[in-house]
């Protein structure tokens, strides 16, 4: 994909791997740095494999990030931890600059509003479902991995009981994704992000909406044919359906 950086009307950066034709199905993909997440296997291939079907593949930095990691804070993930630690809600910042993208991309044509979906790996997966529970136009999202609690996490370990961490749990989304389509991947034994935390959040999901997939691989990984089999499933629920589905 050829990936050129843009800014939104209100002055937001993200990264833009642009479609043949406009409008078109729209994914957020999220992983790291808006760059390095459109350009770096394995996280960009579902938006690689989309985006030769002629889709507009979009990236934000994500908090403590590419452009967004402020002078002087820890990097990714223990800057969450910082910013967590200091009372700062990482989540609604990081959704807010995402609508800001999607927004902006509807409004200038390059995104159909109708089509638009979400996926992301590991952190990712985790900011990426947080953006589909407050914006009501991401339909569906896929997770590969995902951190589902962020008490999870090492970088975490000494803000576990800490109430903001409790509110970012990804189980306080459920009822505002019961109406979205969520794919989830992960291995059986990933300690990294927890494999239960995952299934239970996946199943506190309707069981209608939510197709889990835990597979027998030790770790935390994303394989190639995770992203092939979600970019054949983001197809089918964006574009395989009848207008007012």
């Amino acid at each position: 994909m050829d990936v050129t950086t843009c800014h939104t009307t209100r002055g937001t950066s993200f990264a833009l791997a642009a479609p043949r034709e406009t409008p078109a199905p729209t994914l957020l993909l999220l992983a790291m740095g808006a760059v390095d997440t459109l350009t770096s296997a394995p996280y960009s291939r579902v938006g690689t494999l989309l985006h030769a079907r002629g889709w507009a593949v979009v990236s934000v930095d994500l908090p403590c990030h590419g452009d967004d990691r402020r002078t002087g804070e820890p990097p990714e993930l223990h800057g969450w931890a910082a910013r967590v630690a200091a009372g700062e809600d990482i989540v609604a910042d990081f959704r807010a600059r995402a609508a800001d993208v999607l927004e902006h991309l509807v409004a200038v044509g390059i995104a159909d509003p109708a089509r638009l979906a979400a996926a992301g790996t590991s952190r990712g997966g985790f900011s990426a479902l947080h953006v589909a529970a407050g914006y009501a136009g991401l339909r569906a999202v896929a997770a590969f991995s995902p951190v589902t609690e962020l008490g999870a996490l090492r970088e975490f370990a000494a803000l576990a009981d800490a109430p903001l961490v409790h509110a970012l749990a990804l189980q306080r989304t459920v009822a505002a994704l019961a109406d979205r389509r969520v794919w989830l991947t992960i291995g059986d034994a990933d300690e990294r992000v927890g494999t239960h935390h995952a299934v239970a959040f996946a199943r506190a999901l309707p069981a209608a909406a939510v197709t889990l997939r835990v597979l027998p691989i030790p770790g935390h990984v994303s394989f190639s044919d995770w992203h092939n089999d979600a970019a054949d499933w983001l197809w089918k629920e964006i574009c395989d359906v009848a207008p007012g589905d």
